[in-house]
């Protein structure tokens, strides 16, 4: 195999291959009679990308250059590390890069990276093979009854409001609502997490299509890749799935030059967690209208006056020692133990008032700070006026 890519389409390239190291470690290449396609797997084998380059993206094309008697093509298992040094700033190769050649040699163990910059400038990276073999993900695109179109801008702000903790994201999709929210493991207290849903209007999208009520859930990483991919090359996303269990295929393509599939595994949300949470904020709700009722209602307090009076006027530790006792049925019952009481402690109470008159005010201060240097700083202070022991002579001779 044998390819010439020109320069703005190296950036497109170098984008590329930066989005599939965020997928998995390991990159697939496969030579086509009219395209090549590159694909990753992640080590969890749940998460798939397939990015096809047609025989109109490069300016000269040969899946069989080397004339071998295999019509399929070569195919190829590098290094994802090792295809990253060959595209390490994406950004600017279109303003740096004239021309990329790609050669893989069948009798050889190297894919070679001819790099032809400016001003002369020729780049050669030999990347070893590591196999020999091709790798496919089995999913269907075509069968699907839900299928949504929009700009990658609309996810991209959505999952800004997530934590960076979240590691996975659930969509539940009807015909009037799509919803976005982090997923939250059933053995983790709600109480401790912070739980995030985004509800999006289906007018928001451009084409909007739900063939029966989904909940699904995937990983947010790749989900996160992917959008950065999109946005890099300012190019629509197409969103494909069916129910829980089966596969979402994200889509990005540019017309007839290449087309990029991206492949997420879906799981059954937990219903204790995920599904009604509506239900669990209407709960804290209920609960927090409880307290607050709660705490308005009036406690009302009386004095503890059960026991004799002078004990207490005797004891100031509990002298007010207050519990709570029902108002209407003790009313009486205070009214008559005050009365009963008041004969025997009249004597008590005035001789205290007696006491207090007694007890001094707090004397007033009589010192009077006066100021250490006042009389220096006056405008009549004459120097020799003062009489007395010097203690320090002038150092000046006048």
């Amino acid at each position: 195999m044998k390819c010439h890519i020109p320069g703005p389409n190296v950036k497109v390239l170098g984008r590329t291959i930066h989005a599939l190291a965020r997928f998995g470690d390991e990159l697939y290449l496969e030579s086509s009679p009219d395209a090549i396609l590159l694909r990753t797997l992640n080590a969890a084998e749940s998460a798939y990308a397939m990015i096809k380059f047609n025989k109109v993206f490069f300016s000269y094309f040969n899946y069989n250059f080397y004339s071998t008697d295999d019509k399929e093509g070569l195919k190829c298992k590098i290094s994802m590390k090792s295809a990253l040094n060959a595209f390490k700033s994406p950004t600017h190769m279109d303003k740096q890069v004239e021309n990329l050649e790609i050669k893989l040699d069948p009798e050889s163990c190297k894919l070679i990276f001819i790099v032809k910059c400016k001003h002369g400038i020729v780049k050669t990276h030999f990347v070893s093979i590591l196999d020999c073999k091709a790798m496919q993900a089995v999913y269907s695109k075509d069968l699907v009854h839900s299928r949504i179109t929009c700009s990658q801008k609309i996810f991209t702000e959505a999952l800004g409001n997530f934590q960076s903790s979240d590691d996975q994201v659930t969509i539940e999709a009807n015909s009037n609502s799509f919803i976005i929210r982090n997923y939250i493991d059933c053995n983790i207290d709600l109480t401790k997490v912070i739980r995030t849903q985004i509800n999006i209007k289906p007018t928001e999208f451009d084409s909007y299509v739900i063939g029966t009520e989904t909940i699904i859930t995937f990983t947010l990483k790749e989900f996160k890749a992917l959008l950065g991919f999109a946005e890099a090359l300012s190019l629509p996303l197409q969103l494909q799935f069916e129910i829980t269990g089966k596969p979402v295929v994200f889509i990005v393509h540019n017309g007839t030059t290449f087309e990029a599939h991206f492949v997420l595994a879906t799981s059954k949300p937990d219903t204790n967690t995920q599904a009604s949470s509506t239900q669990n904020s209407s709960a804290v709700k209920r609960k927090r209208k409880e307290v607050h009722i709660k705490s308005n209602s009036p406690i009302k307090k009386k004095l503890h006056l059960d026991v004799d009076l002078s004990k207490y006027l005797d004891e100031d530790s509990h002298l007010f020692n207050y519990i709570d006792i029902p108002i209407e049925k003790d009313l009486n019952n205070i009214d008559e133990l005050v009365h009963n009481k008041t004969t025997g402690s009249q004597s008590i109470l005035h001789d205290n008032m007696e006491c207090d008159n007694i007890i001094p005010a707090s004397p007033t201060s009589k010192i009077k700070i006066k100021a250490i240097f006042k009389r220096c700083f006056e405008s009549t202070f004459d120097p020799r006026s003062i009489q007395g022991l010097v203690l320090a002579e002038n150092s000046d001779s006048e």
